[in-house]
């Protein structure tokens, strides 16, 4: 037995509540602004990581960890990107 979608239990089609409410928000950023802030993020973040990294590459004895903030600032960058991707992926715009 197979049920139509209109005798599912909670679903309300194209003009549910839920579907309306996130119509009405209106974004910050449009996707592909963000996207591309967030890709810029990211690779500041690793071109800072990679300059802390090799800072110190002559005197090779004395290789310490590099100092927190490169990892933290490409993480946020990857992070708003996922979002982006998301938002993309759900067409929220």
């Amino acid at each position: 037995m197979t049920l139509r979608n209109t005798e599912r239990e909670g679903y309300r089609g194209r003009h549910g509540a839920a579907l309306a409410r996130s119509r009405s928000v209106t974004p910050f950023l449009r996707i592909q602004t963000e996207e591309r802030l967030g890709s810029l993020i990211a690779a500041s973040g690793v071109v800072w990581g990679v300059h802390e990294a090799t800072k110190g590459l002559a005197d090779i004895w004395r290789f310490t960890i590099s100092p927190p903030g490169p990892l933290e600032v490409c993480a946020i960058g990857i992070l708003i990107w996922l979002h982006a991707k998301w938002r993309r992926s759900v067409k929220i715009d």
